[in-house]
């Protein structure tokens, strides 16, 4: 309390010594505030060259305060009252080693705390508490001596002040809607002067704030407009900031993590790093909920495992996050985020080995039919699609190097369109003979043989059935309540329709390819290689092997390494994905958790999450577990998302804090 009243009674001293109550305030008919750091503070300055403020905002630091303070300075001042400021990095001192005041010094304990008493009590300290507190009644009263200043200049700040609230809530309009703000004018009622100030415009007809601020702009009675382009940054970056507060906070509160990352270059080939944060909101009383935050863009040099690593751990320690609160990472398959040691998930593990890594889903089923095209006539069949769609642009649909959706669609469209899309190589053929254009001629001619030969048929049929099934289960994934077990369940179907495929789709394709073929008369023949003969050079040489038929050579140098590598590649890409489904697998629902109650195995199951997570106890596990089996309701067992919002909604966390935790991870 000392330290306080001396920090107040020095605050009271700066304010009161040089404070002339009698004098008229100085007012001017329209204030000029500026929130830009870049403009100069318009005021007046005193007879010895001291610049006194004068309608301006004062920081809640004293040290910015001007030299001399003039009386709407000192009615600011009043009204505030003396601020502890927390939020500061206060500057060090010249001393060695240096010093520096901290928030903590407020509350510290003088070892000469007996001087404050001769601070306390001097007759000059006295008169200006009591000048302050008098002034202060009085603006709390409304009875100071220029009470009509004052209310005009009330009248102005909240004019002010609705200004900016209505020039802050157009720009978060725009910005929610992803519309850009500034055109080609900057000036007001200018057909091209952007969406910005034609809201302000707007606004203006109906509004008597806005439509004042134009009044006065359009007479020039102000200068200060907060209209440009620069106010309108600042207050961008002054709610983005807002915002990612709000996010670290909310983020901090539910204190456990996961972190989903990736990498993409921009417009100027400069990679970026996106980040985004996901979170369970857990309530009591009310529930749970999921939520993802994205916290940023970071530009990077260094694209490695450990330049990505590094970055991450930089950002989340700026914000004041822990990685060892982080208990789930997510990447795309590339191998500086995926790789097994020198990867991102892999330097992230070592430093917290409860960040589990599960890859993309969706992503990953992308890079699935891209991994599969490895052989030459794969390369050669979408080339086609693509030629095929710049030369005659149909119902193709053009190809992409990330979209799954487009590729499929475009092998469908030749799947079931073949007869109408041969005719338009016909027709172009023709309209080149006609104009004698011979490079699209040669071009419609080479596009109507492919499209009309049995290989380009078989691959049509192989693609199109390893591509849907593909799609199928992608559809699933991109589901935001798609669950793990879900996930699991649909990824090993498609494991084993390709490995079905693998052994009888070749037969099933070339059935439904000989309808097509019969129809369009194509000659049902693969072409033959050419019959190399080696030269023999010595006559104990054996016979030359046997050449294989060109079926034999299009099933091994096509079909099998198309569906072995989407298969291998499944495999590979969700292995990480069955480890933590074995791991939680007991957790999904009250009917595993009364599988592995009667298969005698919830021990065991308890145990291996206690060696792996390190953070829980067995034992207490499995007791919460054997109560859950005969206490949740079945309409709150089907899930763990159910489950951990019956157990917030109902306050039962003292009941289920073990089990609550596991599921919180899994959701």
């Amino acid at each position: 309390e000392k330290m306080k009243r001396t920090y107040l009674s020095g605050y009271v001293c700066y304010i009161i010594k040089n404070s002339s109550m009698a004098a008229p305030l100085q007012f001017e008919a329209t204030p000029h505030l500026s929130i830009t750091t870049s403009s100069p503070p318009r005021g007046t300055t005193s007879p010895d060259g001291t610049q006194i403020i004068s309608n301006q905002i004062i920081s809640d630091d004293p040290a910015l305060w001007p030299k001399a303070i003039d009386d709407n300075a000192r009615c600011q001042i009043v009204r505030k009252g003396p601020l502890q400021i927390t939020d500061m990095d206060f500057p060090q001192n010249s001393e060695n080693p240096p010093r520096r005041f901290t928030k903590e010094n407020y509350k510290m304990t003088m070892r000469n705390a007996h001087h404050l008493k001769e601070h306390e009590y001097p007759k000059m300290h006295c008169e200006n508490m009591r000048s302050w507190h008098d002034l202060q009644k009085r603006l709390q009263t409304r009875t100071t001596i220029d009470q009509t200043h004052q209310n005009l200049l009330q009248i102005e700040i909240e004019h002010w002040k609705g200004v900016i609230r209505r020039v802050i809530s157009i720009i978060c309009h725009l910005a929610e809607r992803n519309q850009a703000l500034r055109g080609p004018s900057n000036m007001l009622y200018d057909q091209h002067n952007g969406n910005f100030l034609s809201l302000v415009e707007l606004m203006a007809q109906y509004d008597p704030v806005l439509s004042e601020h134009i009044r006065r702009i359009q007479n020039k009675e102000t200068k200060v407009h907060y209209l440009s382009g620069v106010t309108q940054n600042e207050i961008i970056t002054l709610v983005g900031d807002k915002t990612l507060q709000e996010i670290v906070r909310t983020v901090t509160k539910a204190k456990y993590f996961s972190v989903i990352m990736d990498c993409t270059p921009d417009i100027s080939h400069k990679e970026q790093l996106s980040i985004v944060l996901r979170i369970v909101n857990c309530e009591p009383s009310v529930g749970v909920s999921i939520a993802e935050h994205f916290i940023g863009f970071i530009d990077i040099e260094d694209t490695t495992g450990r330049g990505l690593t590094e970055t991450l751990l930089e950002h989340l320690q700026k914000h004041n996050l822990n990685i060892s609160d982080c208990r789930g990472q997510s990447y795309d398959n590339g191998s500086n985020m995926m790789g097994q040691k020198q990867g991102v998930q892999a330097r992230i593990l070592q430093n917290n080995s409860k960040a589990l890594c599960v890859p993309f889903s969706s992503h990953t089923l992308n890079l699935v039919a891209d991994a599969a095209k490895l052989s030459v006539l794969s390369i050669s069949f979408f080339g086609v699609l693509q030629g095929l769609y710049n030369l005659s642009q149909l119902s193709l649909k053009p190809l992409s190097t990330t979209s799954r959706e487009a590729r499929i669609e475009s092998v469908k469209a030749v799947r079931y369109q073949l007869p109408q899309i041969l005719q338009a190589p016909s027709a172009l053929h023709t309209f080149a003979v006609e104009k004698r254009d011979s490079e699209t001629m040669s071009t419609a001619n080479a596009s109507h043989d492919e499209l009309k030969s049995w290989r380009f048929l078989l691959c049509t049929m192989i693609w199109y059935n390893v591509l849907y099934q593909v799609n199928l289960v992608s559809k699933l994934l991109q589901s935001p309540d798609v669950s793990l077990e879900t996930l699991r369940t649909e990824t090993q179907g498609v494991r084993q329709c390709l490995e079905n495929f693998r052994d009888s789709g070749l037969a099933s394709c070339q059935s439904d390819a000989v309808e097509i073929a019969e129809e369009l008369e194509i000659e049902m023949e693969l072409p033959e290689k050419r019959q190399r003969k080696a030269a023999k050079c010595f006559q104990h040489e054996g016979a030359a092997e046997t050449q294989s038929s060109p079926e034999e050579s299009f099933k091994r140098e096509f079909f099998l390494p198309l569906v072995d590598t989407a298969l291998r590649s499944l495999n590979d890409r969700f292995s990480k994905m069955e480890d933590i489904y074995l791991l939680y697998s007991f957790l999904f629902s009250k009917k595993s958790m009364q599988q592995v109650l009667k298969s005698g195995k919830l021990r065991a199951n308890c145990k291996n999450l206690e060696q792996t997570m390190h953070d829980i106890e067995a034992d207490d596990l499995e007791l919460e577990i054997n109560s859950a089996v005969y206490t949740f309701p079945d309409h709150a067992s089907t899930c763990p998302n159910d489950m951990l919002n019956y157990i917030y909604s109902e306050n039962l966390l003292d009941l289920y804090s073990k089990v609550s935790p596991r599921c919180h991870r899994k959701v």
